[in-house]
């Protein structure tokens, strides 16, 4: 019976001592005792490589054959919350004042606001929608929710930008 081993030891597996086959391209060099693992940005799609030379022509019997190190050039990625809106804020800032920013803990409770009025938008729609036995949220209920839920002129102003924002979108299609 075979027992199982851990393939990321490189203490098991030294890769000078197997001169017929060439290391693999995806996996770099590693030292004694470290785990053997790819490094993390260094695929072609996110970053690129810099010191992958073709190795030059070494004595395949020589026991300390070491390739060169991979150095890459490490590219910083912010992780996105998917159920946010904070990318949205300094781009409408900059469309009505150009100068102005914006602190994180503005943009926490802003993005926590617009949640909040998407939330209550998108239950009265359901409930107006289960009212009336249909099973689709079309643009008639979020318009007669927003009517609804916001007094006077602003519900005013955010039905009519409602409305052409669906013209804009029928336009493109």
């Amino acid at each position: 019976m075979e027992v199982a081993r851990d393939v990321r030891k490189c203490s098991e597996y030294k890769w000078a001592s197997a001169p017929l086959q060439p290391p693999l391209s995806f996996l770099p060099s590693c030292r004694e005792g470290e785990p053997h693992m790819a490094e993390p940005g260094c695929e072609t799609s996110s970053g690129e490589c810099v010191g992958t030379e073709e190795p030059t022509e070494v004595d395949p019997k020589s026991p300390k054959h070491e390739q060169p190190r991979r150095q890459c050039r490490r590219r910083r990625r912010h992780r996105r919350c998917p159920n946010s809106f904070t990318i949205y804020f300094p781009r409408v800032l900059k469309q009505v004042h150009e100068g102005l920013s914006l602190s994180q803990k503005t943009v926490s409770i802003l993005d926590s606001f617009v949640k909040d009025i998407f939330e209550r938008i998108a239950d009265e729609a359901s409930r107006l929608a289960r009212s009336t036995k249909c099973s689709t949220i079309t643009s008639r209920e979020i318009q007669t929710a927003v009517r609804l839920l916001f007094p006077g002129e602003i519900g005013k102003h955010a039905v009519s930008e409602g409305n052409q924002a669906i013209i804009r979108y029928t336009l493109r299609q």
